[in-house]
């Protein structure tokens, strides 16, 4: 198995991925804690170094991209700083950044975290969840439309900061489906209401258990959760993201695979959903089947979780690990 999954990995490069969703900047402000602040019982961070990344849908396209793969993106930012710092990160080559619109009334979303001696310290986000108007999503939809023949597969990133809505996810999911095209979804569980029409939903546990309403604690309620999803959206597979617990892929003939968590050290899991939806649309769309796309976006997963911050896996260091699998 070994052999052919590391074939599929080799085919990355011919692979062409759009991501339309919440595109934003992460913010990472490293330092050391070495007192409390006499004016309040908070730790004083002494700042080291600081660094800025592509965050939300954005960083689906920069995993995308680090795999090897071409990719498209269809979203937002603001006419600000912070939009044009995005806009420079993501303007690399084998990204087609065409479909990013920019919003003078929209203030590009930035998410700051504060990290000591390996740990979050806090997080502080500056974000507008607001509607946009009719000619926003008209544009974004119009874009889509000009490459859909020109891609193998669509990853929806839904960071429920208002662009992903009922009416504009049923119009581009609706096109994109008749063209027959792969749809991968990471939701939102405020969004779960509308979802439909798509090739794999990939919640984590809480986002499952918010979808689904049952509390997941054992594998009988997981598998009734995954039913209760199934029952609602309807997507062709499932896969549960587990943490340390691994993930579950489910098919609609009620069959279950547990992929077992492969990673040795875990420091940080901000982006991993990231890793694993990026990998598998990648890997499924050079051929692979479903379970040997989850395959391999589990071993993206182990190497993630490995860094700290958000972190994007490339082909070369996936092509090391899987054997290892």
């Amino acid at each position: 198995m070994n052999e052919n999954l590391l074939n599929i990995v080799k085919r990355f490069h011919k692979a062409r991925i759009l991501v339309i969703g919440d595109i934003m900047v992460d913010h990472f402000v490293y330092g050391t804690v070495e007192r409390i602040s006499p004016e309040a019982p908070v730790p004083v961070v002494n700042v080291k170094h600081e660094r800025l990344m592509p965050g939300g849908a954005a960083n689906v396209v920069n995993n995308v991209a680090k795999l090897g793969a071409m990719v498209y993106v269809a979203g937002v930012v603001g006419n600000d700083y912070n939009g044009n710092i995005l806009k420079q990160m993501i303007d690399k080559e084998r990204i087609n950044s065409e479909g990013v619109l920019t919003l003078d009334n929209f203030q590009t979303i930035i998410k700051t975290r504060v990290i000591a001696h390996n740990q979050q310290i806090v997080r502080f986000d500056k974000e507008n969840n607001g509607k946009f108007n009719a000619s926003v999503y008209k544009s974004l939809i119009l874009s889509v439309k000009k490459i859909a023949d020109d891609i193998d597969a669509v990853i929806i990133s839904d960071y429920g900061k208002g662009l992903i809505e009922r009416r504009f996810f049923s119009a581009v999911v609706d096109f994109l489906k008749e063209k027959g095209k792969f749809i991968s979804l990471d939701p939102k569980v405020e969004n779960f209401k509308f979802y439909k029409n798509i090739s794999i939903l990939t919640p984590n546990i809480n986002e499952a258990f918010g979808g689904s309403g049952i509390k997941i604690k054992d594998e009988k309620t997981l598998i009734k959760a995954s039913k209760a999803i199934f029952k609602k959206i309807k997507p062709d597979y499932l896969l549960i993201t587990r943490g340390e617990s691994g993930m579950s892929l489910f098919y609609p003939d009620d069959r279950v695979e547990h992929l077992k968590a492969r990673a040795k050290d875990v420091y940080d899991i901000t982006g991993a959903g990231d890793t694993v939806i990026s990998t598998l649309t990648v890997a499924k769309s050079v051929g692979a089947d479903i379970f040997e796309s989850c395959y391999i976006a589990n071993a993206a997963a182990s190497i993630a979780v490995s860094q700290l911050g958000t972190y994007a896996v490339g082909a070369e260091e996936l092509m090391r690990v899987l054997p290892e699998q």
